[in-house]
């Protein structure tokens, strides 16, 4: 699998659903990661809170991306190590993903940091969009169709929160 960034949307080349699910893996480890790092650092109770939703929501989608791995597993002979397939795509297009581990750098500055909350949930958007297209299963279509949304609604979240900082 390539991915591109042409003119701010995403294009997916050599799609493979099992490449797709480990991504989203990681792109759903990642907003965990974020979420929690984030709402350890809010003291507020209330965006605190949401901050955890958005965190248990996110593993809620691991889940299911770890559970449509299994199955195509076992139909499909997996060639690839996910941290191999994961290191060989070119990640420019999902910065700040490469960036979560250093996320001490900007959670100093509440703005930054939900900014860049809104710029990764824009992105995962843009991917979920691209996979539902792809994956054999309608079930799987469905619920890819509900963590897009859920995703939005993280999405606005952040940008609400953005605004109450004005």
């Amino acid at each position: 699998m390539r991915i591109e960034d042409k003119g701010g949307s995403l294009v997916i080349v050599d799609f493979d659903e099992l490449e797709a699910y480990k991504i989203a893996s990681k792109i759903e480890r990642d907003g965990i990661e974020f979420y929690t790092k984030l709402a350890g650092r809010v003291a507020k109770r209330k965006p605190r809170g949401a901050l955890e939703l958005l965190a248990t929501q996110e593993r809620d989608h691991l889940d299911f991306f770890h559970q449509q791995l299994s199955r195509l597993r076992q139909v499909k002979e997996d060639n690839f190590e996910e941290d191999d397939l994961l290191s060989s795509i070119d990640y420019k297009i999902f910065q700040p993903y490469q960036g979560i581990a250093e996320l001490e750098k900007i959670l100093d500055t509440p703005r930054k940091a939900l900014r860049l909350g809104v710029i990764v949930e824009e992105k995962s958007i843009d991917f979920y969009e691209f996979c539902i297209k792809k994956v054999t299963s309608p079930e799987a279509q469905a619920e890819i169709a509900r963590i897009i949304e859920e995703e939005r609604q993280h999405k606005k979240t952040l940008e609400d929160m953005i605004a109450e900082l004005s």
